[in-house]
């Protein structure tokens, strides 16, 4: 059975952009499942994709459109 997943497209991810003063994804806050993360300020954030339900909202969060829904 296929199941939804976030990705992350690093061509895209730019935290230095999102925000340029504190450098932090804006996807990781809106994750409610907790299964992003940013290991450091203005580094691309990192999912479990094993965990991931694919609901989307940090899709919805992202500013410059670096996170897309993949069906594995």
């Amino acid at each position: 059975m296929k199941k939804k997943q976030a990705v992350v497209n690093f061509n895209k991810c730019d935290p230095k952009k999102c925000n340029p003063e504190k450098g932090k994804c804006i996807a990781v806050e809106a994750c409610k499942q907790k299964v992003i993360t940013q290991e450091e300020e203005f580094e691309a954030p990192i999912i479990f994709e094993k965990m991931c339900s694919g609901c989307g909202k940090c899709v919805c969060e992202c500013p410059l459109n670096a996170i897309d829904i993949n069906w594995v």
